[in-house]
């Protein structure tokens, strides 16, 4: 059977979407699904009444001539996500998502974590050419400031953690091509409900390449970091964990042992935004 060059491209087309997404990916619940949906119990708004936010830039901290510096400490926030409520963040320097890092290619950077949550924390850089002592991998944790007075973190995702240190320097080499890439939380066994809380943001690397596309520069190059969440009516964020303090027993309800769905999607940390953008090409 003879196929044209169109019909081939659109078969293929649906077969990567099918291999990447699956047949049912995009239900939401039912069989077949990627989770099942958690209902929020606050009042949500109306689709594009809230001003987009764009995470700022973080500045580093010193630099020399082999590598940036830069500091973030993990830590909770009350922070206005839906109107009217406050909801507790876990956020990079208390943010949602976390201040951005724009770095360059070849150029060397080093991130200070520093933990001031009551859990363990272990950071990622997602899509990061990164040596494994910096790679985040789950049990190599930063320990919270209170472990020595809380025994409740001694099973799950409390491996790797030793003396009394609550920060940890990763080295990022950076020998790639520019990239929009993204860091995150991926504590063993918590990963999701601490990424669920706010712990990921942005990482950008620029190269000489990149700037000579003709590319959206400037305030015309706004980063996106979509998701999705719910809220409890007091305008939390809902999860059903096992352990809502994410202290002990990891895991989350039965009903969502395929994966939590959000109802409430957010852009840059706020519900369904709305940029005024110039009316330019």
């Amino acid at each position: 059977m003879k196929i044209s060059r169109g019909e081939f491209f659109r078969l293929g087309l649906a077969a990567g979407v099918m291999l990447t997404f699956g047949a049912s990916a995009c239900s939401g619940s039912g069989e077949g699904s990627t989770g099942t949906l958690l209902p929020s119990k606050a009042k949500l708004p109306e689709p594009f009444r809230v001003p987009l936010p764009v995470p700022p830039v973080l500045e580093h901290e010193r630099t020399d001539a082999g590598a940036d510096y830069y500091e973030m400490t993990q830590k909770a926030s009350r922070v206005e996500i839906l109107p009217g409520l406050k909801t507790e963040v876990w956020g990079y320097d208390g943010i949602f998502p976390g201040p951005t890092i724009e770095s360059r290619s070849g150029r060397k950077i080093v991130v200070r974590q520093q933990n001031e949550l009551p859990v363990p924390v272990s950071t990622h850089l997602h899509g990061g050419r990164t040596p494994p002592e910096s790679d985040g991998y789950p049990t190599d944790l930063i320990p919270p400031k209170n472990l020595a007075h809380d025994h409740s973190m001694e099973g799950h995702g409390s491996m790797g953690m030793g003396g009394s240190r609550h920060h940890k320097d990763y080295v990022y080499p950076l020998e790639q091509r520019a990239a929009t890439l993204w860091y995150h939380d991926h504590r063993m066994d918590f990963t999701g409900p601490q990424v669920w809380r706010g712990l990921a943001g942005f990482h950008i690397i620029r190269d000489d390449e990149e700037h000579a596309l003709p590319l959206p520069k400037g305030d015309k190059d706004v980063p996106l970091m979509i998701c999705d969440r719910s809220f409890d009516e007091d305008g939390s964020f809902l999860y059903p964990s096992l352990d809502p303090l994410l202290q002990g027993k990891p895991g989350v309800e039965d009903d969502y042992m395929d994966g939590v769905l959000g109802d409430t999607i957010l852009v840059n940390g706020a519900p369904w935004p709305v940029l005024e953008v110039s009316a330019t090409k």
